[in-house]
C-alpha cells in the first residue's frame, strides 16, 4: 500500500503517460465537478479444479487491465472507461465524461488528502510464493488424504483460486492511492454415499486476503476437510426439517448472511436517498431490541471484506449503523453522501474499471452481546438451530427474504437433537431484528466466503455475528410443526 505509484507498479509499464502527467490530466478533468475520480486496475488470476480424480481446469496468467474516469454534478454522472491506457485514451475519456457538466461555475469537491489505515493485508501477489507444479502436487495430496477419511466417500472436488487486484486511484485534489488486494480460496467438497445408494455432499471453504501458502497449509486444509466431511455425514442421516413458526437460534459466523442480505442492503445510502428502503427516514428511531448493534467496518485487519480505501479513494472506517437498537447511520459513497448532506463512509465500491461505484457493504456484523451461546440454546424449549446457511432470494430494498439452511438441528428442551435438512427461513429484515431476543458473546466473522451482487455488479464482502436467538420466525420445510401450546 503506497500513496502514489512506484516505478515497480504495473500501471505505467506500457504507456506514454507518467504518474505526474496522469495526475495533472485528471485534476484538470475534475474541475467543476462535485465529485469524481480516476480509477485504474490491473488484475491477475489463476485457478485449478480437480473433480472425479481428474484436473478439469488449470488456468494461469489470466489478466486484464483498464481504467475509468468519472465526473459527477448533483445527480448527473459522466463515466468513460477503456482497456487501453495512454494519453490519448485518458484525454478522450475525460472529454466524454465531462459532457454531463453544466456550463456554470461549480464548487470543486473539497477533499482532504487521504489518510490510509495501517496495513490490513499483505501487499504482494498471493500467487507467487508457490510454483504451479507445487500447487498441483498439493491438490493431489489433499485429495488422497480426504478420500481415506471415510470408505463411503465417492467423490472429492477441490477448487483453488487466487486473485491479485492492483488498484490506482487519483482524486480531485490530484492525490494518488495505490493498493494491492489479494484474495485466495480453497474449496473442498466431499460426497458420501451410503449402502442404500443415498448420497449427500458437504462443503468447506478456506482462505481470505492471504497468500496461496495459507490455503495449502496442512492445518488449514485438514480443518476444511473435516468440516466438509462432518456436514456430509450429518446430511446423510438428517430428517426433513419441520415447517411452522418457531424460535430459531442462528450459529455464529456465516449465518449472518441473513443480516447482510435482509438488513444490510437496506442501510445503503442510495436506497435511502431515494426513499425506497424500509429504513428510509428512520434515523434516530428504535428499530430493534437494545442488544442489537450492527456495524459495517472496512478497516478490520485480515478480514475478507476489508480495504485500505474504497474504490473512490475514501479510507475505510468503522460505521455503526444500528446502536443498541437505534438506527444511527447509512453506508455512503461520495455521490449519495453529498446529495444527503453527510460525509462519505468509505463504502463506494465497484466490480471493475468498467463500472461506476455505489454504496456497498464491506465487513458487516452484529457486535457481541452478553449471553453465553449455550445459555441461548438452553432458553429454547422447541425450535431450530441453524448451523450453516446456503443461498436464497432477497428483495434488497424491502428486506423480504427466503433463505436456505444447509444444515440445522432440532432444539428440544434446551438441547440440540437430531440434524435436519431442507429448512428455509422466510421473513423480512425489519421484523427479524425486532425479534432478536438474545445475542451471544462469541462473535465470528466469516473470512473465506462472501460475494455480494447489486445492480449487476459483484464485489467481495464478509459478514459475521455471535450466536443469535430470533423469536417466532417462519420456517419452511416438508414436515409440519405441531402448534405451540397456549
Amino acid at each position: 500500500m503506497t500513496d502514489k505509484p512506484l516505478p515497480t507498479d504495473p500501471f505505467f509499464k506500457h504507456t506514454d503517460l507518467t504518474p505526474e502527467s496522469a495526475r495533472e490530466i485528471v485534476k484538470q478533468g475534475l474541475k467543476g465537478a462535485d465529485y469524481g475520480e480516476f480509477y485504474q486496475e490491473v488484475v491477475e488470476r489463476e485457478s485449478i479444479v480437480k473433480d472425479k480424480g481428474e484436473f478439469t481446469s488449470v488456468s494461469v496468467g489470466d489478466s486484464k487491465s483498464g481504467f475509468g474516469f468519472r465526473v459527477g454534478q448533483e445527480e448527473r454522472v459522466g463515466y468513460s472507461f477503456s482497456d487501453v491506457f495512454n494519453e490519448a485514451a485518458l484525454k478522450d475519456a475525460v472529454g466524454r465524461a465531462r459532457q454531463v457538466l453544466k456550463d456554470k461555475p461549480q464548487a470543486e469537491e473539497k477533499q482532504s488528502p487521504p489518510k490510509v489505515a495501517t496495513e490490513l493485508y499483505p501487499q504482494q501477489n498471493p500467487m507467487q510464493n508457490m510454483e504451479l507444479a507445487e500447487k498441483i502436487a498439493k491438490i493431489d495430496e489433499i485429495e488422497a488424504y480426504v478420500k481415506q477419511l471415510d470408505p463411503r466417500i465417492t467423490n472429492v472436488t477441490l477448487q483453488y483460486a487466487s486473485t491479485s487486484k492492483n488498484v490506482h486511484i487519483i482524486t480531485a485534489e490530484g492525490d494518488s492511492l495505490v493498493d494491492q488486494r489479494p484474495n485466495t480460496a480453497l474449496y473442498i467438497r466431499v460426497t458420501l454415499t451410503d449402502k442404500d445408494g443415498k448420497s449427500e455432499t458437504g462443503m468447506a471453504l478456506t482462505g481470505g486476503p492471504v497468500d496461496c501458502t495459507a490455503v495449502f497449509d496442512e492445518s488449514s486444509w485438514k480443518k476444511g476437510a473435516a468440516k466438509a466431511l462432518h456436514q456430509a455425514e450429518m446430511l446423510l442421516i438428517a430428517e426433513e426439517a419441520p415447517a411452522g413458526v418457531m424460535d430459531v437460534v442462528l450459529n455464529h459466523g456465516w449465518p449472518a448472511v441473513i443480516l447482510h442480505e435482509a438488513i444490510g442492503h437496506g442501510l445503503e445510502g442510495d436506497f435511502n436517498r431515494r426513499g425506497i428502503s424500509v429504513y428510509s427516514g428512520k434515523i434516530g428511531q428504535q428499530i430493534a431490541g437494545p442488544e442489537v448493534t450492527v456495524v459495517d467496518q472496512g478497516n478490520l485487519p485480515g478480514e475478507r471484506g476489508s480495504l485500505h480505501f474504497d474504490d473512490e479513494g475514501t479510507p475505510t472506517q468503522e460505521n455503526v449503523l444500528i446502536e443498541n437498537g437505534v438506527l444511527k447511520n447509512y453506508m455512503q459513497d461520495r455521490q449519495n453522501a453529498q446529495l444527503m448532506g453527510v460525509e462519505p463512509t468509505g463504502n463506494g465500491r465497484r466490480q471493475s474499471y468498467a463500472h461506476t461505484p455505489m454504496p456497498r457493504m464491506t465487513n458487516t456484523y452484529f457486535r457481541n452481546g452478553t449471553h453465553d451461546p449455550a445459555d441461548i440454546i438452553k432458553s429454547v424449549k422447541d425450535g431450530l438451530y441453524i448451523e450453516d446457511m446456503g443461498g436464497g432470494q432477497v428483495d434488497i430494498t424491502s428486506g423480504k427474504f427466503n433463505m436456505n439452511c444447509t444444515l440445522a438441528y432440532r432444539i428440544r428442551d434446551g438441547k440440540l437433537c437430531e440434524p435436519v435438512k431442507g429448512a428455509t427461513l422466510v421473513g423480512d429484515g425489519l421484523t427479524v431484528i425486532k425479534s432478536i431476543t438474545m445475542v451471544g458473546n462469541d462473535l465470528s466473522i466469516e473470512k473465506s466466503a462472501g460475494m455480494c451482487g447489486k445492480n449487476g455488479q459483484s464485489v467481495v464482502v464478509s459478514c459475521g455475528q455471535p450466536t443469535v436467538r430470533v423469536s417466532n420466525m417462519t420456517v419452511g420445510g416438508s414436515k409440519k410443526q405441531a402448534p405451540k401450546a397456549p
